[in-house]
Order: C-alpha cells, then sequence, then structure tokens
C-alpha cells in the first residue's frame, strides 16, 4: 500500500541550507562579523536561520537559531526571549520567517537597550534572485512593509535608508543595487528624551558686585 502524502507544509527557512541559501548566507557574513565585532565590547544579539554558513566563525554575545517556531543555541526558548530588557547594545535579525515576525521584532525591541541598534537582513521581493526561493514556503514581504513592523515595534528607522548586498542572480558586476537579492534595515531604540529645565534669569542681589 503507498505511502500517504504528507500534508506538512515545509519549513520556511529550510531553504537556506540549499545551495542557492548557502550562497545568500555566505554573502551576508561578512556583513555581520563586521557588526558585531564593532559592538564586541557590549552585550550583542544575533537571531539567523541556522543552516551552517558563518554560524561557526561569526561572534556573537549570544547567537540563536530559528527552530519550529522559536529558538535553539545556547539556551532553547519559543518565540518570547527568557532576556532582561534593555540588555542587549546590538541586535542582528538574519531572516526571520514573516509568520510570527511581529512578534519576534516586538521582543527584540524589547531586549534592546536605549540608543541600541538592530539590523534586520530580509530577503528582496524584486530581486531576480527570487526565482531560486520560488515555491519553497517562504513568504517575502517589501522594505516597506517591514519598516512599518520595525516603527510599530517601537523602533526609529527614518535617518537608515535600505541598503542591498548579496547576489542578483549571475551578472551580478553589473546589477543594480536594487535588484540584489538581500535589503539590510537598520532601527535604532531612541531613550527617554532629556528634559531640560528652561535656565532662569539671575536674581539681583544688593550685596552683589556689579560686573
Amino acid at each position: 500500500m503507498p505511502a500517504a502524502a504528507s500534508q506538512r507544509q515545509p519549513e520556511p527557512l529550510a531553504w537556506f541550507g540549499t545551495a542557492d541559501g548557502q550562497r545568500l548566507l555566505a554573502a551576508e557574513q561578512p556583513r555581520i562579523a563586521s557588526l558585531l565585532a564593532a559592538k564586541a565590547a557590549a552585550p550583542t544579539l544575533w537571531l539567523h536561520p541556522g543552516a551552517g554558513a558563518g554560524v561557526s566563525v561569526v561572534a556573537a554575545g549570544l547567537a540563536l537559531q530559528a527552530s519550529g517556531g522559536g529558538f535553539d543555541g545556547p539556551l532553547r526558548c519559543g518565540p518570547s526571549l527568557p532576556l532582561a530588557s534593555d540588555s542587549f547594545s546590538a541586535v542582528v535579525v538574519q531572516h526571520v520567517p514573516e509568520n510570527g515576525a511581529r512578534g519576534v521584532l516586538a521582543e527584540c525591541a524589547r531586549v534592546l537597550e536605549p540608543g541600541g541598534r538592530l539590523w534586520l537582513f530580509t530577503l528582496n521581493p524584486v530581486s531576480p534572485y527570487r526565482l531560486r526561493w520560488r515555491r519553497t514556503g517562504l513568504s517575502v514581504r517589501n522594505p516597506g512593509r517591514w519598516r512599518r513592523l520595525l516603527q510599530q515595534a517601537g523602533l526609529d528607522c527614518e535617518a537608515h535608508p535600505p541598503q542591498w548586498l548579496g547576489p542578483a542572480w549571475r551578472n551580478d558586476g553589473r546589477a543594480p543595487d536594487m535588484m540584489r537579492a538581500v535589503c539590510l534595515l537598520q532601527a535604532d531604540k531612541r531613550g527617554p528624551d532629556l528634559i531640560l529645565s528652561p535656565a532662569r534669569p539671575p536674581r539681583w542681589q544688593p550685596d552683589a558686585v556689579p560686573a
């Protein structure tokens, strides 16, 4: 009797374990390494899709791999991060699934300290490279929708325009930047605004020495 066909949907991030996905992750590795190295003196958090590319050579204060709707690594958890609020100076989020992305970004904003920065690596839906992840379960947002999610999480990305990196197809040397496979977004967590008391005019005192 033939085996019943599986109705289970493919794991969205499984594509990053393919040759095409590994090529994309390898292109991101130098940028992620430089971002985390610049913040090495302070706690950093890196959420990544696993799949091996760069995981063993990129240093982070805490690196967690997306797994089954949660994260795995030095600690295993669901979408909610069992980490103290305002505890990381930098957070790098590398390709979170669209399903649950709102909650993940909200958690990242919570653990990011005031004045800290979040970097979000996402797939570019207009890149020709999208044909390589077609029909793999990946659902890709455009940069404008990601920026709105970052803002809803309480982060400020107005001062940082999107950046583009990674492969485009085969003719990468001549491809326009916006055709590259990866969009990199940045957002800051603003601290409480400093409230300065208005300066009071000096009082005249009868026994004061005139200037």
